[in-house]
């Protein structure tokens, strides 16, 4: 069984046992001194990022001659330094707040309990049944961090049983998605319009036209990278399957490089490199990591294409490229956008592809053997 459903099972029995066992209006009893804790946190926390944040703004524009000698040192050091300066009183805040908070509403979880009948209290019943709502909480807010995490960082381990776990795509299906996705949804990576330089500069192919923004390509690929693409598919016997894999290893392997879009896009400067060299360093912009896929797609068989276009949401579009693969037992083309799926793992074969993708080019390449 996937261990992420296992851990979610555990938590939930785990929950549903200690209900019972501390029965109805214990249980009760903790349930509300949680919620306190949780509520004061955030109201603790609130108050100190408000709080210093004022307390920073008017420290760092007070005019210092005007006021009290001790007054005028202290502020003379926050100015020196204003980011120790608003941590020590973000502390500071947060610890009176909290401390307050937590003395003044702490007797309603022993209050609550002593109002709760001695028979209903009693209950292992429902104990239980309030500590399986506990535990359900728990399993919703624990699969929450899961889906925050997955949405930013890659972790083929996490993202291997999230997608296997039948709780979890449960909850990101019915919870996740319409809710989480929106909040933390980034900026996805693309070009501003025209800022792309051609692909043929970045690769080993010769490129010969076929129509208005259509190209054939011949690849010719490093024996590193076709060498890693098979052991990569090993066992795949469908197009779809190695098309996919190939597409999981480079998201994983391969990172976003931020200073060569600054490079180019603020600075007009162009790090031109081979699908070797983003193999070897592990990082590449969008151009590298099409050509990249189109090197190890075409080493397995596969007959890839490489797009150039635009890519975002309308009035955002900026240039980018991504690939499409080729399935001959359904004689259609897929979409891969392995750039996006590096930092949103939602990109192989995407609904809507479309909509965000309008291809401008296209390099169509047929893969070895073909």
């Amino acid at each position: 069984m996937n261990w992420m459903t296992i851990a979610f099972a555990v938590i939930l029995l785990w929950s549903v046992v200690w209900g019972a066992k501390r029965r109805f209006a214990t249980e009760m009893g903790v349930v509300i001194a949680q919620l306190i804790s949780v509520a004061v946190g955030i109201a603790a926390l609130w108050a100190a990022w408000v709080g210093s944040a004022r307390l920073s703004n008017l420290a760092t524009h007070a005019k210092v001659q005007t006021l009290p000698h001790v007054v005028m040192q202290v502020l003379q050091v926050w100015q020196q330094a204003p980011g120790i300066a608003r941590a020590i009183v973000f502390f500071i805040v947060y610890l009176v707040v909290s401390s307050i908070l937590n003395s003044l509403l702490q007797g309603l979880a022993v209050l609550v309990p002593r109002l709760i009948p001695g028979m209903l209290g009693k209950s292992r019943l429902l104990g239980g049944g309030l500590g399986a709502v506990v535990g359900a909480a728990r399993v919703i807010v624990l699969g929450g961090l899961v889906y925050v995490v997955l949405q930013y960082l890659s972790v083929p381990i996490l993202a291997s049983a999230a997608k296997t776990s039948g709780p979890y795509q449960y909850l990101r299906q019915t919870l996740y998605d319409p809710w989480i996705r929106p909040l933390t949804t980034r900026e996805l990576p693309v070009y501003a319009q025209g800022a792309l330089e051609p692909l043929s500069k970045n690769i080993n192919m010769f490129v010969i036209p076929t129509g208005v923004g259509q190209e054939r390509g011949v690849l010719v690929v490093p024996k590193q990278v076709s060498s890693l693409a098979k052991q990569i598919v090993a066992g795949q016997t469908t197009a779809r399957g190695k098309a996919y894999a190939l597409y999981e290893w480079e998201i994983h392997h391969i990172h976003y490089d931020w200073k060569k879009y600054d490079d180019y896009v603020y600075h007009g400067k162009w790090d031109q490199q081979s699908p070797l060299q983003t193999l070897e360093t592990g990082k590449g912009v969008c151009a590298d990591y099409a050509l990249l896929y189109a090197d190890m797609a075409h080493s397995v068989g596969l007959t890839v294409q490489i797009d150039e276009g635009l890519g975002g949401t309308p009035g955002q579009y900026g240039s980018h490229a991504w690939n499409q693969v080729w399935l001959p037992s359904s004689q259609t083309w897929i979409p891969v956008d392995t750039t996006w799926g590096s930092q949103q793992d939602a990109w192989f074969d995407a609904p809507n592809f479309s909509q965000t993708h309008i291809q401008q080019i296209a390099i169509t390449i047929s893969g070895a053997g073909a």
